[in-house]
């Protein structure tokens, strides 16, 4: 939120953070000229960051958050150009819903963007030697990618609010607040994102080498895959209808306990009800479904067309 962080704190966080950006949009304008058609690849990881992000979701004690939608672009891009996607769904966020904030970017992109990914990445590898299925590898990466942005997040609040207890007795704090709360997420977005390279792979069966190359089940895969949409829009109804109180929300309230003399120091632009952010978290939702389905066409057109030329020859 606005101003919760100390300023001392969001310009060492955004200074970690530009050096992974600057060699991010170095990594994206690199892939842009040696491999242009990943260009599309590029917008379908960004939009299902977009559209998972945009979910508010029941997490544990009553709250309610967010999944990341990191896992996608960081198992098919890596920390740089994701961390370049984060930003630009952050800074979405932040402009049009009121929702993170310019003045804590820097600390939100290295804990989403960054810190988050690189765990996921280090997992991922460490499951594949293992000789665990590729959807196994999958899941666990979208799992850590999303647990440890929250928890780089407790982190980075507890050593700006150390409390009387230290720094250690905060960490406590927010991990109760943010990542524990969060495991129930992280599980849901870890097969969604498994889920998802599935359906990535049949629409590009080069990507073979890193997904679901083993033994699937398309009858099961999809009745998980309703199953799981259903399951989503119920939980995105019941946080709207009950009206529960997010985890950013819950963030700062432990913040101000801890030093109750803490004044943020800037506010939102923005003011929203409960009503307006629905909407507009929503908007954000379908921009993001609205950019893979074009995708995904742009893909069947182009399978359908190479068919038609190998008819002809």
């Amino acid at each position: 939120m606005e101003g919760f962080l100390p300023l001392e704190w969001c310009i060492l966080w955004a200074l970690l953070s530009v050096p992974v950006l600057l060699w991010g949009f170095y990594r994206l304008r690199t892939v842009f000229r040696e491999q242009p058609e990943k260009k599309l690849m590029v917008a379908v990881a960004g939009a299902f960051m977009f559209v998972l992000s945009s979910l508010k979701l029941p997490s544990l004690g009553g709250s309610s958050s967010h999944p990341t939608g990191a896992g996608v672009s960081t198992l098919l891009f890596g920390v740089g150009i994701t961390s370049v996607l984060t930003t630009i769904v952050l800074l979405f966020q932040a402009l049009l819903l009121a929702h993170g904030g310019i003045t804590t970017l820097g600390a939100n992109v290295f804990s989403m963007g960054i810190a988050g990914p690189f765990c996921a990445i280090l997992v991922y590898k460490a499951v594949t030697r293992v000789g665990a299925r590729s959807s196994v590898a999958v899941f666990s990466a979208a799992f850590t990618a999303d647990i440890m942005t929250y928890v780089v997040t407790s982190g980075q609040l507890a050593l700006a609010f150390p409390g009387e207890g230290g720094a250690f007795a905060s960490f406590q704090v927010f991990m109760a607040v943010f990542a524990v709360t969060q495991l129930p997420l992280a599980i849901v977005e870890g097969l969604v994102t498994a889920m998802f390279f599935s359906y990535l792979l049949s629409s590009r069966p080069d990507l073979a080498d890193m997904t679901f190359s083993d033994r699937r089940d398309k009858g099961a895969t999809k009745i998980v895959a309703a199953a799981t949409i259903l399951c989503l829009i119920g939980a995105v109804a019941l946080v709207n209808i009950a009206g529960l109180q997010g985890t950013d929300d819950r963030g700062g309230e432990a913040a101000l306990e801890i030093d109750p003399d803490y004044v943020p120091w800037a506010n939102s632009h923005l003011s929203l009800d409960d009503a307006g952010e629905m909407i507009l978290f929503a908007l954000q939702g379908l921009v993001g479904a609205a950019l893979m389905v074009y995708a995904f066409m742009r893909w069947r057109k182009h399978k359908a067309e190479e068919a038609s030329d190998a008819d002809d020859r």
